[in-house]
């Protein structure tokens, strides 16, 4: 039994604040790590613990033997990457960059589920002056890994293809540049004056069928995956960008050398109506405070969580959503079980008095719960 595996078993036992710590410090300096891989995504292998984007670490290669079993019995195709400790920091920073929320450590065993940002900090968002370096898109490449993962085993449908697309269309990129012969006059207010004789060349890649198409990045290390020596620049792009050079080629591709998603001009103009679409459809949801609050429904789910010590808090507001009336509840959950069934046993106790109105349950830690609670005081807290 690897030594990771015993303090998780222990850990399991006691749930000791200080087992925890050691834990992460094994996880940052074990000498050899297995990590879960896609070949359909070209990336770590994506699950889903509780809401969370999660990789899956394994202490020894026969758990992570098991654990492929089970998931390839499921359709998914599986292969393991060997981490070694020099790299294992790089590692986890990438897992950021790639969309990954959470960890498990040792699936099939006594595992471990951990927030990744319990074992690096999570980087500040970049909002203004946008260095190239720090460009990341974790949102795009998680549903990216998602999409190909799930269209590897059955083919994709129109939802899947419209989430893909939605992503696409928010998304901040990186073009390569052939800035050699670029001229610089001098600097005037403050502005480059570029020599009449500048030029700046885009880089293209060729498909066996003959098609060109330019490559964009979703980030740095993807860049660097086709750039390795540094030959080219790397400027900021847009989906405007992505647009105005897929008329100038066969189209343009995302990641060549990750999740390799080609795109035509005419697929990016399906992209701009759905994502145009989607952004109607979410304008259409209003969130506010209830007129006439729901007393008896809180106090059902308030006495279902005072026998539940893994809810830590929960908030609750009024949702229309295309005029159809509904209470939203966002939990803030710990605990290990499935949410779904959480879920469940919630309503059992909240729709006898909820007088007809459906009530949705959400996680208080994901995207929307987060900007919908901003600054609302919970009607349950631990």
């Amino acid at each position: 039994m690897s030594v990771l595996q015993e303090l998780i078993v222990k850990f399991n036992e006691k749930k000791n604040p200080q087992l925890y710590i050691r834990i992460i410090k094994e996880l940052q300096s074990a000498e050899k790590l297995w990590i879960a891989f896609s070949p359909a995504s070209n990336n770590y292998y994506l699950g889903n613990e509780q809401g969370k984007a999660a990789a899956y670490l394994f202490s020894e290669k026969d758990y992570f033997d098991l654990f492929y079993v089970h998931e390839n019995k499921k359709g998914y195709d599986l292969k393991s990457v060997e981490n070694s400790a020099q790299y294992r920091m790089a590692f986890f920073a990438d897992l950021y960059r790639s969309g990954f929320e959470a960890v498990v450590i040792d699936n099939g065993q006594t595992y471990l589920r951990l927030n990744l940002f319990d074992i690096i900090k999570k980087p500040e968002p970049q909002t203004e002056d946008k260095d190239t370096r720090l460009i990341v898109n974790p949102s795009l490449m998680r549903t990216a890994c998602w999409f190909m993962q799930e269209d590897a085993k059955k083919p994709a449908n129109e939802e899947m293809w419209k989430l893909l697309f939605t992503e696409i269309f928010k998304g901040e990129y990186i073009v390569p540049a052939d800035t050699n012969k670029l001229k610089v006059d001098g600097v005037k207010s403050g502005e480059i004056k570029l020599g009449k004789d500048s030029e700046v060349a885009f880089p293209m890649l060729q498909n066996s069928d003959g098609n060109r198409f330019y490559p964009f990045f979703t980030d740095f290390n993807e860049l660097r995956k086709y750039d390795m020596k540094s030959q080219f620049s790397a400027l900021a792009a847009t989906f405007k960008d992505l647009e105005k050079f897929a008329g100038k080629a066969d189209g343009i591709v995302i990641n060549p050398f990750g999740v390799n998603i080609v795109l035509t001009a005419d697929m990016l103009s399906d992209i701009k109506r759905i994502s145009a679409d989607a952004q109607k459809k979410q304008s259409e949801i209003m969130i506010g405070e209830p007129k006439e609050y729901p007393v008896k429904m809180v106090k059902a789910m308030t006495d279902y969580f005072g026998e539940n010590s893994e809810i830590e808090a929960a908030y609750l507001k009024l949702m229309f959503k295309d005029g159809n009336k509904s209470y939203l509840v966002a939990v803030d959950y710990s605990g290990n079980e499935n949410l779904a069934e959480v879920y469940d046993r919630i309503s059992e106790c909240a729709n006898p008095h909820a007088d007809g109105v459906p009530v949705d349950f959400i996680p208080f830690k994901n995207d929307f719960a987060q900007k919908v609670f901003k600054d609302s005081k919970p009607f349950y807290k631990r």
